[in-house]
């Protein structure tokens, strides 16, 4: 049996793990190590703040892009659709995407410091909340990662050169933008699998509830906002990052692809896994209750049934069974459906508004 100390030092050395590990994640580190690069050259000591790093950072691409630009580009340029230009804003929109990323996940971080964490009653479930943590900014997991996402890439890479090598989609000199993008994306990507885990492991915690109608904790209102505003977060990345497609001129199907493998899929396996957990939270609090209720019924029904009181207490008990067991099993209503069918019109959202030139001419 854990004691209230035991689980207030297991509960205090996870949210230490969330405060050391929210700037070690593989979105935040590209920045902080550009941080810590102007401290060690300046020698000044104060964090840099993140935004400046960020526009560091962004200046930095600049200049490696107008670098293999003077020493490719130049000599190549005409046989390509995507221009300088166009390969630089694309980059610079896939860093925009990766900050923003950082701070959707820091919101994530931040709710289950200070919310998830409180709530949860069991030093075990604590200890695996600590590992699903770990594996944020685990460095042996991200170079797993990494090397799966590379191989991903090359793959891709080499669809659109067999392809589409005709159309000018591929050449040399957009080698180094390319490879900017894919370790740009690969980072902003890294936590929607990790996400998809997350319900998974929440749904066997043992959280503190609101035995009477569960359905209604505080808890589990906050995980179901801490889980949507992720997936509102990433869908908005997502946009984005599609909308920007039209910069490079990508051809329609693979812009389709796209939407649909990045945009409509994740957010679907989300929506089932988050619905998936809140449900058995709320199922197992009332099966726990009700059991209760039911053994304390059939304590009363083995003594003396023709006892008055005992019969009153039965029929108390029968009808506060009836009430727990007639609450809610999920939190699913109206505006959380109303929500999952705005995440899945936003990918759409942003293919129409990438080749509204293209649909524009359909009409004509």
């Amino acid at each position: 049996m854990t004691t209230d100390s035991e689980l207030n030092k297991k509960r205090l050395e996870v949210k230490n793990e969330i405060n050391e590990g929210i700037n070690k994640t593989p979105m935040a580190l590209p920045f902080n190590i550009t941080g810590r690069f102007v401290q060690k050259v300046t020698g000044y000591t104060k964090p840099l703040p993140f935004m400046f790093c960020v526009l560091l950072l962004a200046v930095i691409i600049l200049l490696i892009l107008g670098l293999n630009y003077l020493l490719l580009f130049r000599t190549a340029q005409a046989t390509t659709q995507i221009t300088p230009i166009s390969a630089a804003i694309v980059v610079e929109i896939m860093l925009g995407i990766m900050a923003a990323s950082h701070f959707n996940i820091k919101l994530v971080l931040s709710s289950i410091r200070d919310s998830v964490v409180d709530s949860i009653m069991s030093s075990e479930d604590l200890s695996k909340l600590y590992e699903w943590l770990s594996l944020g900014w685990s460095p042996s997991t991200i170079r797993r990662f990494f090397f799966w996402w590379i191989l991903f890439v090359v793959g891709v890479i080499t669809l659109v050169y067999v392809f589409f090598s005709q159309e000018g989609y591929f050449s040399v000199h957009l080698v180094i933008p390319t490879l900017l993008f894919a370790f740009l994306g690969g980072a902003s990507i890294y936590y929607a699998a990790l996400m998809l885990l997350l319900p998974a492991r929440l749904r066997t915690y043992n959280f503190k509830l609101y035995e009477n109608d569960p359905a209604h904790s505080e808890i589990v209102a906050d995980i179901s906002t801490m889980l949507n505003r992720f997936t509102y977060g990433y869908v908005f990345l997502i946009v984005i990052m599609q909308s920007s497609f039209v910069i490079g001129d990508l051809p329609l199907i693979a812009q389709i692809v796209f939407g649909i493998t990045s945009g409509w899929v994740p957010v679907i396996a989300q929506y089932l896994v988050n619905q998936s957990c809140i449900r058995t939270i709320i199922s197992r609090s009332k099966r726990k209750t009700l059991n209760r209720i039911q053994a304390e019924v059939k304590s009363l029904h083995e003594g003396d049934v023709k006892n008055k009181e005992n019969l009153e207490a039965i029929n108390r008990l029968m009808d506060y069974h009836e009430r727990i067991r007639a609450t809610p099993d999920s939190n699913l209503n109206m505006q959380s459906l109303g929500n999952f069918l705005n995440q899945l019109a936003l990918p759409l959202f942003g293919f129409l508004i990438g080749n509204i030139d293209t649909i524009i001419d359909l009409f004509r």
